[in-house]
């Protein structure tokens, strides 16, 4: 399917060659998948699209599978590609185009610079108040960055219930954000001893963190062999 499909095409101008948006829709979702499970070409793809971005200072990436090939690049390539997107961030006054960028400079594998870009998020001249929410839940949601994620928010807790606390429902989105990804009983007790010394009006968004997270060790305790067994097999057989 990923090969049949293949990448969206541009002519002698420049421009993607329009499909049906159907087309364009299953196209976009088997390469964010393609990319997601760590296809060859479909990595070497990303990185070549980024090269030539970087070389030619031209932006010849398709718009609809912008974000898929700037989160790619980020998780596969050097330090300078962050540092490229944080630059480009910043230079860029489209809204939406500013948003991808900075949603891909999450996907970094390096924990430094995920660490550093949480604490740049505390910057309102950097990141917008609200954007920094986005960063910090999307930091949790990268395997590399879950730790880091929960640390800081524990970490600056008083920074961003001051920020957003009179906004419960960003206060809200930010506590189920970074703790829905907690599996482990040693994270279900971390939780609960920072909900018991924490002061603040989030009292129920903190009893269903708490509830969620106590699900997901639940249901590792009972299916996490299960299913790397199932995995092991599914992968020999």
């Amino acid at each position: 399917m990923y090969h049949k499909l293949g990448w969206p095409a541009t002519n002698l101008s420049g421009f993607t060659v329009q499909t049906s948006y159907q087309t364009e829709e299953l196209r976009r979702e088997v390469i964010m998948l393609a990319c997601s499970f760590g296809n060859q070409h479909c990595h070497q793809q990303a990185a070549t699209l980024i090269s030539d971005w970087i070389s030619s200072n031209k932006n010849r990436i398709p718009p609809n599978v912008r974000d898929i090939v700037y989160c790619t690049g980020v998780s596969l390539m050097d330090e300078d590609v962050w540092e490229f997107i944080w630059m480009k961030f910043h230079s860029s006054t489209a809204v939406s185009e500013k948003k991808i960028l900075l949603e891909a400079l999450t996907c970094s594998d390096n924990t430094n610079l995920l660490n550093r870009l949480l604490n740049l998020s505390l910057s309102s001249e950097l990141v917008l108040d609200q954007d920094a929410i986005d960063v910090i839940i999307h930091v949790a949601r990268n395997p590399h960055g879950r730790h880091l994620a929960w640390k800081f928010f524990r970490e600056k807790w008083n920074i961003l219930n001051s920020r957003y606390g009179e906004a419960l429902f960003m206060n809200s989105k930010l506590i189920n954000g970074v703790t829905e990804f907690l599996t482990t009983a040693a994270e279900l007790k971390e939780l609960k001893n920072f909900v018991k010394d924490t002061k603040g009006g989030v009292t129920t968004s903190f009893a269903q963190a708490v509830e969620i997270v106590e699900a997901n060790v639940h249901w590792h305790s009972l299916y996490k062999d299960e299913l790397f067994q199932w995995l092991r097999k599914s992968l020999n057989s």
